[in-house]
């Protein structure tokens, strides 16, 4: 029987039983509890008609390991995120952006999606906000659909001044000013219980490339500078966005700037940054 033959009895039935699944849990007690007073009185009449209390138990299950598994989920994406905050408020986080945005397909995947937005919504402090972007940038990048790094015709190469180039999905610049992507690394290597405290704030920006190879993801350190330039030239033509770097350079920093603009494209060809190159 398909969705859009169902009669009117079970689709209201099912309904019911959508919404007391997003039923949020009671955090009253200091732990995570079905609220069960909240339950329909219809669907729990339906569950067990002779027996209201066991009726709400039951549904309870199901209430509770719908929260849960989104909970994980998340956990898994914001890895990071969830350290730095803390399980309790990251869940209070993840429980209001869910009922904001709440499971529409067949892929749990997709609950992530919106979550960075959610989180500067909720007012967290900036280094969890900056956690949530790289993680997200990992979640992304790692999930991209294949791509094959462009390798440039000498023809392409030739035009390059003229062309847009498209930047590859299965690369992220990510910017921190805490030492977030060394803190990742040990957050997904050690034990959820064991504490990683922050270290303080950097002095200045520091910025990397994130690329994945195959099933590998590694990061690459770029300068500010070659950092800005690969973000210019995601959305302007070569040409300009050289003349936009040029623009905010100072005196000495202009005088090796061609050379150092040619080696930092080299570069980012050799890492996989590029999909293609448009010219108009």
């Amino acid at each position: 029987m398909s969705w859009r033959t169902s009669p009117a009895w079970l689709l209201e039935l099912q309904g019911r039983f959508g919404q007391m699944l997003r039923t949020p849990l009671d955090r009253s007690s200091g732990e995570l509890r079905a609220a069960t007073h909240e339950y329909d009185p219809a669907l729990v009449g339906v569950v067990r008609p002779d027996h209201a209390e066991a009726s709400r138990a039951q549904l309870a299950v199901y209430n509770r390991q719908y929260w849960f598994r989104l909970f994980t989920a998340l956990q898994g994406m914001f890895p990071l995120t969830a350290r730095l905050l803390g399980f309790w408020r990251f869940n209070e986080c993840a429980e209001q952006h869910l009922l904001e945005q709440p499971p529409r397909g067949w892929d749990i995947d997709a609950v992530g999606a919106g979550f960075v937005d959610s989180l500067s919504r909720a007012n967290v402090d900036e280094a969890a906000l900056e956690a949530a972007r790289i993680d997200a940038a990992y979640h992304d990048v790692f999930h991209a659909p294949p791509v094959v790094p462009h390798q440039f015709s000498p023809d392409e190469a030739g035009r390059l001044p003229l062309g847009r180039l498209r930047r590859s999905q299965a690369v992220a610049i990510l910017h921190e000013h805490w030492p977030l992507c060394e803190l990742r690394r040990r957050v997904i290597a050690s034990d959820p219980a064991a504490l990683l405290p922050l270290e303080p704030r950097r002095a200045e920006e520091r910025c990397w490339l994130l690329a994945r190879d195959g099933l590998r993801l590694g990061l690459a350190p770029l300068a500010p500078r070659e950092a800005e330039l690969l973000e210019l030239l995601s959305g302007m033509p070569v040409a300009a966005a050289l003349s936009s770097l040029e623009a905010g350079c100072s005196p000495e920093e202009r005088l090796q700037l061609p050379a150092q603009a040619e080696a930092w494209l080299s570069r980012s060809v050799r890492l996989g940054a590029w999909a293609g190159v448009d010219f108009d």
